[in-house]
């Protein structure tokens, strides 16, 4: 894809956003054409800024990441539109906030580089660990994940830090102690065992953080597992860690619900969700509902009952997206959302330097390990796992987790091409 494609594509996305804002309007009978071109401007000024920030700071970055990025953000707007309008208005004003802090971030990186230095990961441990011992509450009134609520429809979610942060941890410690893990944990004449003995100290520490992860939110804690297991394959070659994963994952499934009364009865919900309709089991059912109710092409913006889904604005985005736009919508939207996943692997294979291969691989892994988990959750593949999706769901620090992550992986990508 060429440069110039690029602007067609940002363009394209702020259209696609006007004219699902139109079609929502139309279905309500109601002809206004201010808030069609306010959505055409928030995606077209939120985007190209952040391509010409691209194009200023990291100009052989690859051309893959914005047109996907974009489509799927104008998607998300005009279905949060649709659900509500002053949750629209407060979302065009993330998407321009995070894009001018992803500009910032590529000015202050651009003569310095994404290098990393040892032992400079403590002070992120510190500030994962920081954010995961905050005891306050969740975006929904619970207390599932930590989150600072200045407003109603304004909540700062330290959760999407946490992850971002957990994957450049693992991308700095798996590249500072390499040796150590292909090895399995065993000395080696390469390390000394100070050294030895500061990974072992680092791995407590990183586990303490997850073991507060998974007691807030087990599904943030499958994909921060997933991540380490994935990443700590792509460093060593090493299958263990993905099978270590894989059984840590079926652990937690087996002996969860003994020690969660929570993922108890996230489970028992999943096997049954129409035991409990109107309790635990709404949301599933809600949102098997609109999925079924959409079928293969979808009710239209506008004229079908996503409102009635709860969480349809941040975790069950999808169920709202396949009653109105059906089984081919939801598809695109996953192809979308599949090449850029895809474009963020691609560019961790081609890294020549390993810490820039495990952060591109890791962040890929988290956008499309979110969404996976997402969509599990949505259809009942999962146990309780539905979440907000990047660039899809309404938030802020959402929003701003997934400029960042488009942000990083430019940077790898041109730093790797020069």
């Amino acid at each position: 894809m060429s440069r110039p494609a690029e602007i067609v594509f940002v363009c394209a996305s702020g259209g696609l956003a006007a004219f699902g804002v139109l079609l929502v309007n139309m279905a309500r009978e109601e002809v206004r054409a201010m808030p069609a071109l306010a959505a055409f401007l928030v995606l077209a000024v939120a985007f190209g800024l952040f391509l010409v920030a691209i194009r200023a700071w990291a100009p052989d970055a690859t051309p893959l990441l914005i047109p996907a990025a974009s489509i799927l953000a104008a998607v998300g707007f005009v279905t949060i539109y649709r659900l509500d309008e002053n949750l629209a208005s407060l979302h065009g004003w993330w998407l321009l906030l995070s894009a001018t802090m992803s500009a910032l971030w590529l000015y202050a990186v651009s003569e310095k580089g994404l290098g990393h230095r040892g032992g400079g990961w403590w002070p992120l441990l510190a500030l994962a660990a920081g954010l995961v011992a905050v005891p306050s509450l969740g975006a929904d009134g619970g207390t599932i994940w930590v989150a600072w609520r200045s407003a109603p429809a304004v909540v700062l979610n330290p959760g999407e830090i946490v992850k971002f942060v957990m994957v450049a941890l693992f991308a700095i410690l798996l590249a500072e102690r390499q040796a150590f893990f292909s090895a399995g944990g065993r000395y080696t004449a390469p390390l000394r065992p100070a050294r030895v003995t500061t990974v072992w100290q680092s791995i407590l520490l990183l586990g303490l953080v997850l073991v507060g992860v998974a007691v807030r939110d087990s599904a943030t804690a499958i994909i921060v597992v997933g991540m380490f297991c994935v990443m700590a394959y792509m460093a060593t070659n090493r299958s263990a860690y993905l099978v270590g994963g894989f059984g840590a994952g079926v652990l937690w499934l087996v002996a969860g619900p003994w020690l969660s009364e929570g993922l108890q009865t996230r489970i028992t919900v999943w096997t049954d969700p129409w035991t409990q309709p109107e309790g635990p089991g709404n949301r599933l059912a809600e949102g098997l509902f609109g999925l079924a109710a959409g079928s293969l092409s979808g009710t239209g913006f506008g004229l079908g009952d996503p409102d009635l889904i709860p969480g349809s604005t941040t975790s069950l985005v999808f169920a709202a997206l396949g009653e109105e736009m059906g089984l081919a919508g939801t598809v695109v939207v996953l192809a979308a959302y599949a090449l850029m996943v895809v474009t963020g692997f691609g560019i961790a294979l081609r890294a020549r330097e390993v810490f820039h291969k495990l952060l591109a691989g890791g962040l890929s892994l988290l956008l499309g390990g979110q969404a996976v988990m997402s969509v599990a959750g949505v259809v009942g593949l999962l146990p309780g796992t539905a979440m907000p999706i990047p660039f899809l769901s309404y938030g802020l620090s959402l929003t701003m987790a997934g400029f960042v992550i488009l942000a990083v992986l430019a940077r790898v990508s041109h730093e790797e091409r020069v």
